[in-house]
């Protein structure tokens, strides 16, 4: 009699491992996400002298300065990975070079009058460069574990200039000399 119970048994526990690791699985997202160093803020009008202006240390002697404001899709970055906070420039470097970011995409805000707030255009970066980054590597390139983004929002300064664009930036882990692979348009 014990022996016709353990068959039974054994196939449950079976069926109960396989459902609890998908739930893991699904739960865990699956790992297909690139990792996201979080945003950039950049005053593009300088803060005033009391306020901590924390700049890249440029450690690339090919590297030239380039005014976040003035960054465009396609350009390259050195230090991308190393800034963090209140940055106004970046240093651009030829993409045959090694950098370890890429402006890939600039979303465009709505024209209003009153700044939005941070947490807006903040979060306005974080939904819209991870959506744009997933449509426009490759499936392999984003897959990459080495792939991750920044971006860069308007601050209240620079809304009541006229900025509107947060900047999208593909960083990788370790630099690489060529571009991110995308899919053709």
């Amino acid at each position: 009699m014990l022996s016709e119970l353990w068959r039974p048994m054994l196939v449950l526990f079976t069926v109960i491992v396989i459902v609890v690791v998908i739930l893991i699985i699904v739960f865990s997202g699956g790992g297909d996400e690139p990792y996201v160093t979080g945003p950039v803020e950049i005053p593009k009008p300088k803060v005033s002298p009391g306020e901590l202006d924390v700049e890249p240390k440029k450690k690339n002697p090919e590297a030239e300065p380039v005014a976040g404001k003035d960054l465009e899709v396609g350009d390259c970055l050195a230090n991308a990975t190393a800034t963090t906070l209140r940055v106004t420039t970046f240093d651009g470097i030829d993409c045959d070079k090694a950098h370890d970011g890429e402006v890939f995409t600039i979303i465009e805000l709505k024209d209003t009058a009153k700044y939005p707030g941070t947490k807006f255009v903040s979060g306005k970066g974080q939904r819209g460069c991870r959506a744009r980054l997933r449509r426009q590597a490759t499936r392999k390139a984003y897959r990459d574990r080495q792939l991750g983004y920044k971006f860069v929002y308007p601050t209240a300064q620079s809304w009541a200039q006229g900025d509107r664009e947060v900047t999208c930036v593909a960083t990788f882990k370790k630099p690489r000399k060529t571009k991110l692979a995308q899919r053709d348009s």
